[in-house]
């Protein structure tokens, strides 16, 4: 990967979730140098659960020292996994 200093995009967008990612990939097609980032670490392939039982790796809660890739919330009586 380029230093920081050599990228250089024409847009850049806040966030990779369903509407980010659509828009960076639009954007893209139309030729654009996109740039996508994202809130948290950066993950390498190793890091990935192999199966969702790994609740180390699968469900990030740090409050219980869980920090995989997954969010569980509690929203107005929904629960949200994602």
């Amino acid at each position: 990967m380029k230093r920081a200093e050599e990228l250089v995009f024409d847009y850049l967008v806040v966030g990779s979730g369903f509407g980010g990612s659509v828009a960076a990939m639009r954007l893209a097609q139309k030729g654009y140098a996109v740039g996508v980032v994202e809130a948290g670490k950066r993950w390498h392939a190793d890091e990935f659960p192999r199966r969702n039982w790994n609740l180390r790796k699968f469900l990030w809660l740090p409050s219980v020292g869980l920090y995989g890739t997954w969010r569980l919330r509690l929203l107005n009586g929904v629960f949200i996994l994602a």
